[in-house]
């Protein structure tokens, strides 16, 4: 689903900058660069990176140990914390959260390479089912639970705090992040083509510019994700 997003959470400049150019040269997205947990927690919110390098030390009250908590409340992404820290008060407290990697300060380009790839290919095997395994699901829908087959969704829509599934011939809400519903999706099937929407490539009747037809609904593509789109139909 075209480039892996990465959150470059770092409180020093100069380590960031030295990041976010290192991440670019391996093929990686940035999706930003901040130095506290406020704007981080914002960022993750809208753009759904795929991994977070988290610093521990941060900007303002509260820490990325702190903040790998929140993250953990609210997502499933992954993080990997790079700190210049290895004492045993810190290694016990990051132990907790649980995190994809810890890389210590000063590290290598092979060192973050390393990181990341393996942080992704855990999360990537972790949260994706089997997709020939994958062929149905249940959700609720008032005190009862709905079984949808995977075959009968045209789109997903964020909505707020919840995720929007439209099926054939209805719609159903959930109490999921639009990532942690796509995690869940067979990417065969499904592909991202806003940051709010998700579609099922056999639904697609046209594409005008950068707006995708599904029926009588008319979705926005975001030029992040239109390359990623055209590669993946089928064009005469």
């Amino acid at each position: 689903m075209g480039l892996k997003k990465i959150l470059i959470v770092e409180d020093e400049p100069i380590i960031a900058s030295d990041i976010e150019m290192t991440l670019e040269d391996l093929g990686y997205e940035v999706v930003g660069v901040e130095d506290n947990a406020a704007e981080a927690l914002v960022v993750i919110r809208e753009l759904q990176p795929d991994l977070v390098l988290l610093d521990i030390n941060l900007e303002g009250d509260v820490d990325g140990v702190m903040l790998a908590q929140d993250m953990n409340k609210e997502f499933q992404i992954p993080f990997v914390y790079l700190t210049s820290n290895a004492d045993n008060l810190t290694i016990n407290r990051v132990k907790r959260t649980k995190p994809a990697g810890f890389i210590l300060k000063p590290f290598s380009e092979k060192d973050l390479k390393s990181s990341i790839e393996i942080a992704l290919f855990h999360s990537d095997n972790l949260s994706k089912p089997l997709e020939d395994e994958m062929q149905d699901f249940f959700v609720k829908d008032g005190t009862s639970f709905i079984k949808i087959k995977i075959d009968d969704i045209r789109y997903i829509k964020a909505d707020d705090n919840y995720t929007r599934i439209y099926t054939l011939d209805k719609n159903y809400i959930l109490t999921s992040t639009l990532k942690s519903v796509e995690n869940k999706m067979p990417n065969s099937v499904f592909i991202r083509i806003h940051r709010s929407y998700i579609v099922n490539i056999k639904f697609i009747e046209k594409i005008k510019e950068n707006t995708l037809f599904i029926g009588e609904h008319s979705l926005p593509i975001s030029r992040r994700y239109q390359d990623d789109l055209f590669q993946r139909i089928n064009k005469l």
